[in-house]
């Protein structure tokens, strides 16, 4: 198996599938937001439901320009953090999707 991807997605950019925009930038996933997902379960959908009708969010280790989105689950918090940048591929000021995690209350 050369890749999981089916076939009729192969040509598309990921930003193209993922289509999530915060204060009207797309929101770019990085490699280590990706490895969170997978190890929290998080879905693209519910991170996008983080993104889009989440609450802010923020905490001590956070950085100078750094944003959070939240929403409640249960007895956890569910968060990620948005760093604004630059894509020269799309040629556009995207949010990298930096972090991606879950706190306790």
């Amino acid at each position: 198996m050369r890749n999981a991807v089916p076939q009729q997605y192969e040509n598309q950019r990921f930003s193209d599938m993922f289509d999530v925009r915060f204060r009207s930038k797309l929101c770019i996933p990085s490699k280590d937001a990706l490895k969170d997902m997978v190890r929290h379960d998080i879905s693209p959908w519910k991170l996008q439901e983080i993104i889009e009708d989440g609450y802010d969010y923020e905490d001590a280790r956070m950085t100078k320009g750094e944003v959070g989105r939240a929403i409640d689950r249960k007895n956890q918090i569910v968060f990620t953090k948005l760093v604004p940048s630059y894509s020269y591929s799309l040629d556009e000021e995207v949010w990298l999707i930096k972090h991606v995690g879950i706190k306790n209350r």
